[in-house]
This record gives C-alpha cells, structure tokens and sequence, in this order.
C-alpha cells in the first residue's frame, strides 16, 4: 500500500473567504486556499505584526472564530514550499468582490442577465450609480459618499480616502458650493440615504482621463469608481485597486500597492482606520498624473522629465518647480517629524501624494489662489506644509 502523493502547487493562492455571523459581537471567518501542505496560518489586525495561528495543516479551509465585528483582519497563509499569500476578512460583512466560487449569487449584486441597465450587464447606467447603492453604508461598512467607515458598537470614523458627498452635478449644486465637489452628467449615485458631508473638493467622477492635471492620457472616458479598483477582486492591491492603469494605447502602468489598514476604534489616528502604507502608491497616482512623480531637490531644479517611467513630462509642467514625492521625510539636512501618512516600506519614512491629499474627496477649507481648488487636502489651508516643515 502507497499513501496517496498530496499535491504540489507553484505557489499558494487564496479561492476566498467566508464570514459567519456568531453574535452581535462577533463572527467567524473561513479562508479557503490551495497550494502545497502542510499550511501554516497567521493572522494579524495590521498587515504588520503577525500572530500563528495554526501549522502542520493539510487541509485547504482554516476557521477562525470570535472575530470582533467591524474590525479587519488580515490571514497569511504559507504553503510546505514556503511561498505565501494574504487574505482579508472584515466581519460580519462577506466580500461580494470576490469569493465566487462559493457564492455565485454575488454576481447577481450587480449584473442582471437580460435586462442590464448599463454596460456589462450593469444592474445601473455605470460604476458610479452602482458602487454607491451599497458603498454608502447600507451593505458595505464603507460609506464614501459622507467618507466614514463603521466600527465595532455602532460607531463610526473617518475614512482615510474622504467623502464624495452627494455627488451633484454643477448643475445642482446649493448655492455658495465648491463646483470642484461636482461630477458630470450621468455620474449621480442611486443611494437614497442622507449625506451630510459636503466636499470642497473630490475626485471629479465623470471628468474625462485627458483633463488630468500633470497627466498624458488621451482618453475621452470619465472617470468613475472602475478606473482606480478591481470590482471582481482580482487585484493584489490594497482595496482592489487595480493592476494595471492604461494611460494611453501605448502608456500602462503596473502598479504593486501594498497598505493595510487596521481599524482603530479609538480613532487615534484621526481616522477609524489606522492605514499604514508600505510601497507602490506614488506609482498609482501618477500613472494619471505623472508630472508629479519628481525625485528630491525639485523644488529648487526645473522640472524637464518625470520619474514615472516611460512617460513625457507635458508642457504645463515644462521648467516648473515642483514638490518632491518618493522621497524621504527629510529637507536642508534635517529629518522631518509629521502626522500625516508616509510610506515606510523601505524603511525610511517616505513623502506620498497621499500625505497630502485624499483619494475620493476632502471637507477641507482653504481653496488655492492658482487652481480655486482645495485640492483634496488633508489640513485647512496650507496646513499640509506647516505639519512637516513647521516654519
């Protein structure tokens, strides 16, 4: 008699998690994954700081009970040839962007068969109206049109990316509102629930990818949730965001953004997530605004090329100054102290665009002279600049 070879994998890969509600307070989570046993599990409620949970494994499911509902948990599975993979869970909640194979009526969320009411069988006419019927958090705990996330008891922070708002065209804006807290005709949210945080500024959905400031795109397309994030959850990105942005017909850019976001109900970060951003995400932004990607001591050499490779730097940036970003919290030989997010996967505290700026939208005040614009800031004013150099 023979004992039965187990089989041997390439790598581990995660085929999705389940959530099991227990109780007001808590629920379980199920990883499943394959790969080559025996397992070893951890978890961690960081990305960061990892706890073994289980070794010797060689089954292809591992269950953990009693997670605390509303706070995020991170499983990393390695596999008998020591290759690894992470997987998220954030309970009570199932991921519909993903998972599939174990529940196909997740597609039935947002495609309807023969009686789509936009492209790809789109229960609604785009991205953007869809997203928001459950990212205004009724069936996510993300809520990006007032910018909070959901926290264990029934609180809530928050979010890191900002609030959209309603997402008003020009057109409908109340009087006396930014019209950089607009979007464009056809990008309105289908959310029927009250918002009451109104943006100065947001990401302009709607607004077509060749308007970009400091970008090459020639694309006439607007913009809407799809262009930034993976709906089906194929991404190996922090929040599905996706692999690959194309730019151009000729321009794309991989993107490998690795951040964790930890939840943080005492919200001591300022936020209800304490995100933590380790590598890739200046790459992200400038694949649409590439003029930006510029290396230390731009600020006191003209600008005539970009650091995001393979691109032109446009004319509207030609001979500019430009503030640095990639680049270590440090200026006229002094290592800089701040608040506000860096990057620290190389180990160095590291100057993003998102150290100043919000993703989805800021509430901020304090419009810039040049652009009438708050620009997604993080702090009223120019209050981004004094957190660092502290003048």
């Amino acid at each position: 008699m023979f004992a039965a070879a187990l089989p041997v994998w390439a790598a581990v890969t995660i085929e999705g998690v389940y959530t099991n509600y227990e109780s007001p307070s808590t629920s379980s989570a199920t990883v499943y994954y394959q790969g080559t046993p025996p397992f070893t599990i951890y978890s961690s409620p960081d990305g960061q700081d990892w706890v073994l949970r289980a070794s010797g494994v060689n089954v292809y499911s591992y269950i953990y009970t009693g997670c605390t509902n509303y706070v995020n948990y991170y499983f990393k599975i390695q596999d008998n040839l020591g290759s690894t993979a992470l997987a998220l869970a954030f309970p009570p909640d199932n991921n519909p962007h993903g998972s599939f194979k174990f529940n196909t009526s997740y597609c039935a969320a947002c495609h309807v068969t023969h009686a789509g009411s936009g492209i790809y069988l789109m229960k609604s006419p785009n991205a953007v109206a869809l997203c928001t019927t459950c990212h205004d958090g009724t069936q996510s705990k993300y809520d990006v049109m007032n910018g909070k996330v959901k926290l264990p008891g029934g609180d809530w922070g928050e979010t890191s990316g900002g609030p959209f708002g309603a997402l008003r065209t020009e057109a409908d804006l109340p009087a006396g509102e930014s019209v950089e807290s607009a979007v464009y005709t056809g990008y309105t949210s289908e959310s029927t629930q009250p918002v009451t945080n109104s943006p100065t500024s947001i990401h302009n959905l709607g607004r077509a990818f060749n308007t970009a400031p400091g970008g090459v795109s020639d694309k006439e397309a607007g913009m809407g949730c799809e262009s930034c994030h993976d709906p089906h959850g194929n991404s190996r990105n922090f929040r599905n965001l996706k692999n690959t942005i194309k730019v151009t017909d000729t321009l794309s850019v991989d993107i490998n953004f690795q951040a964790f976001a930890e939840t943080d109900p005492a919200k001591s970060s300022g936020y209800g997530e304490n995100v933590t951003y380790n590598t890739g995400s200046i790459y992200f932004c400038s694949a649409c605004h590439s003029d930006y990607n510029q290396a230390s001591g731009s600020g006191s050499t003209a600008a005539t090329s970009t650091n995001q490779p393979g691109f032109p730097l446009t004319a509207s940036s030609m001979n500019k100054f430009i503030h640095a970003v990639n680049t270590p919290l440090y200026f006229e030989g002094e290592y800089l102290t701040t608040s506000l997010p860096v990057e620290v996967g190389t180990g160095i505290n590291t100057v993003v665009c998102l150290s100043c700026h919000h993703s989805h939208g800021t509430a901020r005040t304090g419009a810039s002279q040049l652009t009438g614009s708050t620009a997604l800031i993080r702090i009223d004013d120019q209050g981004v600049c004094q957190e660092c150099h502290k003048k």
